[in-house]
């Protein structure tokens, strides 16, 4: 049985504008320019990203790990409008070759063939203007010192990208120790899949204090049986909070595998930060409410489950495999809770790369491949508009779609006896659920190095978070005997169990993948 869908209104865009320098560290990386590539050569993917960015703008922005949405989406609607274009410019022509047709100018036969020309040579412009774009503005520069044309990060104009809409996306994909807000099971969202994890609850108890036995019986005196069985004498832990923890092992991550580590010894593309995540956020609907940077007061929290972890992030192969840690900590009482979840954001799609392999510009040769091979699809091309046309247009003329400005939103399903749910406020999830990055990665890594990068990054982060929770609790006079113990353990069963990577990534896209096909069919791209 379907869910219940809503349907609401969609924000109005804002006046055509400048679009402000609000960039990220990441607008020209690796990871960008291949999702802007993406928006060319997948139809699929570059309505998806629309859809997410702009059409249910309702939603908060996934964290951008190693790339920025802005050029991403820029990109995308600039494909789209160059394919609407080619759709307009085509419907006048075909009109007008009607008009004339009936006006006795052309005969049939002529007419025909201009409408046969029309569709090839609208395509063909489209085709070549495409190849352009991928050859000049989003080819991979050489270097540092490469001043030619080649993606530098810039983003082409369009009049739906406006100033609030920039602002909305840089304040919400920014990964920096902000608070995310999540909307589905994961609250990780973002960062791709999960591939390892554990968990210890360690009880603190002061440090025995060996001083004692060496004071009562003297130096090497051996220890009577009655005093191994007594309960030694303890240092007092001294009281620490979750903060102080956090922050401490923050500091020496930074410090050990960046700041005062040797050149060829640091980790490029290191970020250690504290993030706070919170569940999906839901509220009634009634009039559109402004984003969330405006009036914290929408936002419910309604499980009140608001978790901060530090955030361990390494970028490796020019952003396009990132490794996430999260560590966290929780106090109860005398015991120490302790988490860690590692996730990887595989690499780009192969088929993204195409870009890599263009040629370096247009001459005349390729030219006349593109006349000849657009020549070949033009029955293809003629019926695929019309026919994607039809299933975006077929939902808006049913009685309950009338309005195109309208948009749908999942509801809970409401399986009361007397469907009471239809007496209940409606619910929003304005919560992330996917990134445009994560429905771009690739079900397998393309080279071996780039798995064998992911394992060494999470063992390295893993080891150290160990270590320096070690030092942490020594230097608060607890006992480390259990951590010792609890230590040893996690890092033999990484050893043993090192093949879970393979079994775990297999199923690396299946859930952003059903979200995908699942948002496709039940939230139509509406008014976008």
């Amino acid at each position: 049985m379907a869910t219940d869908t809503l349907s609401v209104p969609a924000q109005p865009p804002g006046p055509p504008g400048p679009a402000p320098d609000l960039r990220s560290g990441y607008t020209a990386s690796n990871a960008t320019r291949l999702l802007c590539a993406g928006t060319y050569l997948d139809p699929v993917y570059r309505a998806t990203v629309i859809r997410e960015l702009l059409t249910h703008r309702f939603r908060v922005v996934a964290p951008s790990y190693g790339y920025d949405a802005v050029p991403v989406l820029a990109h995308a609607l600039a494909a789209r409008r160059l394919h609407r274009a080619r759709l307009v410019v085509l419907a006048a022509g075909l009109l007008l070759t009607f008009l004339l047709t009936r006006a006795g100018v052309l005969n049939v036969v002529t007419a025909s063939l201009t409408e046969v020309w029309l569709v090839w040579v609208t395509a063909y412009l489209r085709r070549v203007i495409t190849l352009q774009t991928l050859m000049t503005r989003l080819r991979r520069r050489t270097g540092p010192g490469d001043r030619t044309s080649g993606f530098d990060g810039s983003r082409p104009e369009h009049r739906r990208l406006t100033a609030e809409l920039v602002a909305k996306i840089n304040q919400e994909q920014a990964s920096d120790g902000t608070l995310i807000r999540y909307g589905g099971y994961k609250p990780f969202v973002g960062a791709g899949t999960q591939v390892r994890s554990w968990s210890t609850a360690l009880l603190l108890v002061g440090a025995p204090l060996p001083e004692v036995e060496h004071r009562r019986h003297g130096p090497g005196a051996p220890t009577p049986p009655e005093a191994t069985r007594q309960e030694p004498e303890r240092k007092e832990v001294i009281p620490f909070t979750v903060g102080d923890i956090t922050d401490y092992v923050a500091d020496r991550m930074n410090a050990e595998l960046r700041d005062r580590a040797r050149p060829s010894e640091r980790i490029d593309g290191l970020a250690v930060e504290r993030s706070t995540f919170t569940t999906s956020v839901t509220t009634r609907l009634g009039v559109w409410e402004p984003s969330p940077g405006e009036h914290d007061g929408h936002w419910e929290d309604s499980y009140h489950s608001k978790r901060t972890y530090l955030c361990v992030r390494v970028g490796s192969w020019s952003q396009e495999l990132v490794t996430t840690t999260f560590a966290g900590f929780d106090l109860k009482g005398n015991t120490l809770h302790t988490e860690f979840y590692s996730y990887v954001l595989a690499p780009v799609h192969a088929s993204f790369h195409l870009v890599d392999r263009l040629p370096a510009a247009l001459n005349v040769r390729l030219l006349l491949r593109v006349a000849w091979h657009t020549l070949r699809s033009t029955p293809e091309a003629t019926l695929r508009p019309v026919l994607a046309q039809l299933r975006s247009w077929l939902p808006n003329l049913l009685p309950w779609r009338w309005n195109k400005t309208r948009i749908w939103v999942l509801q809970p399903r409401d399986t009361s006896e007397f469907r009471l749910g239809r007496y209940a406020d409606t619910m929003l999830n304005r919560g992330a659920l996917a990134s445009i990055r994560e429905l771009a990665t690739a079900d397998d890594f393309h080279v071996f190095f780039q798995r064998t990068d992911m394992i060494k990054y999470t063992q390295i982060v893993e080891r150290q978070l160990l270590q320096f929770t070690r030092e942490f609790l020594h230097k608060h006079n607890v006992d480390l005997a259990d951590h010792q113990a609890r230590q040893t353990k996690i890092l033999n069963d990484y050893g043993s169990n090192n093949n879970f990577v393979d079994r775990n990534y297999g199923n690396v896209n299946s859930g952003t993948q059903n979200y995908q096909r699942g948002s496709g069919g039940s939230q139509g791209e509406g008014s976008s």
